[in-house]
């Protein structure tokens, strides 16, 4: 604002004195209960220095706050579980997969645990409707008993742009005139006008988010002088259900009573489906034995996971200032 260099009376004395020059910027007196007249810059980017005109530094603070929601992420590790062993093995005086056999248990004991056993066994040559028992035999199906998965903790933040961040730094620069504060007339104050860049403009602040008073500052702005960050992710858990988890063994059959003369050694079982295999007509079926079972992992849905909280802005203060146009 131009100096208003013979407006200021009081300031020439009598006997002809010379009138006050103000040899900064003329601006209006403060709002009742607001500060004195400051020099404000506020720009993107870390804090400019108070300039030579007003080398008193009154505040840093910040404004624009930008923060986004948490990256929440969760996930399950592989499930855990064990096998059980199958409970049948049915011969058939037929081979696989023919209608209207005659079947015979071979069925293991209760309780199996895949160690060798002669339950149920079945002479050679032994018959059945006028034909070998003994032509295919039939082992049902193990069982993946799931005890589901843990949950495989991710880390929250996966970059700087979940950091928050500040859109403006508020410097709040004091300083006064070379020629002083007079020089405006009775209803403004000489107040320092550093050249640009960066743009300083006249502000006066209270503490507190509040509304701007009177019709001389009224560009309003509430700056911050930090954050809290509340942010934070909801509990992960794995859903119950386990998906694509299986079991596997090798099942082996002998002729004899103590797992010694093999008929059948090594044949692959599941939990997927039961197994048939044919076998030489009228086979002695004496005894059986499963080893290397193993226990294949599933997945489970993750769940929770969810963003809350938010950042918030402390200790706020309101700066209004002059318009631009004025």
């Amino acid at each position: 604002m131009p100096a208003d260099a013979g407006a200021d009376a009081g300031d020439a004395g009598g006997g002809g004195m010379e009138a006050k020059v103000c040899t900064g910027q003329c601006v209006p007196f403060r709002p009742l209960g607001w500060s004195d007249p400051i020099l404000v810059a506020m720009t993107p980017g870390p804090a400019v220095e108070c300039p030579p005109e007003a080398p008193e530094h009154h505040f840093t603070k910040y404004a624009d706050l930008v923060a986004g929601p948490l990256a929440c992420n969760c996930g399950c590790k592989p499930s855990t579980g064990s096998c059980t062993l199958p409970t049948t093995t049915t011969a058939s005086n037929a081979a696989c997969n023919i209608a209207g056999a005659v079947p015979t248990s071979f069925d293991p004991p209760a309780d199996w645990d895949g160690s060798c056993s002669s339950s149920n066994a079945i002479a050679a040559g032994k018959q059945c409707g006028g034909k070998p028992c003994v032509e295919s035999l039939t082992i049902g199906p193990m069982q993946a008993m799931d005890e589901g998965c843990e949950v495989k903790y991710e880390p929250i933040l996966t970059g700087t742009s979940d950091e928050p961040t500040w859109g403006l730094t508020v410097v709040g620069c004091e300083g006064f005139p070379e020629g002083g504060e007079g020089g405006c007339g009775s209803g403004a104050k000489c107040a320092p006008a550093p050249t640009p860049p960066p743009e300083f403009r006249v502000c006066v602040y209270q503490e507190g988010d509040v509304p701007c008073q009177g019709e001389n500052y009224t560009d309003r702005f509430v700056i911050y002088s930090g954050f809290e960050d509340k942010r934070g992710c909801t509990a992960c858990e794995c859903m119950p259900e386990v998906e694509g988890s299986m079991c596997t063994a090798t099942a082996s059959i002998y002729k004899d009573n103590a797992c010694v003369d093999p008929l059948l050694l090594g044949y692959p079982i599941s939990s997927l489906k039961e197994a048939c295999f044919d076998l030489p007509a009228g086979s002695a079926l004496g005894s059986k034995s499963i080893s290397n079972v193993t226990y294949h992992s599933g997945t489970c849905q993750p769940t929770g996971g969810e963003p809350i909280g938010q950042v918030e802005a402390l200790r706020p203060s309101t700066i209004c200032c002059r318009p631009k146009d004025k």
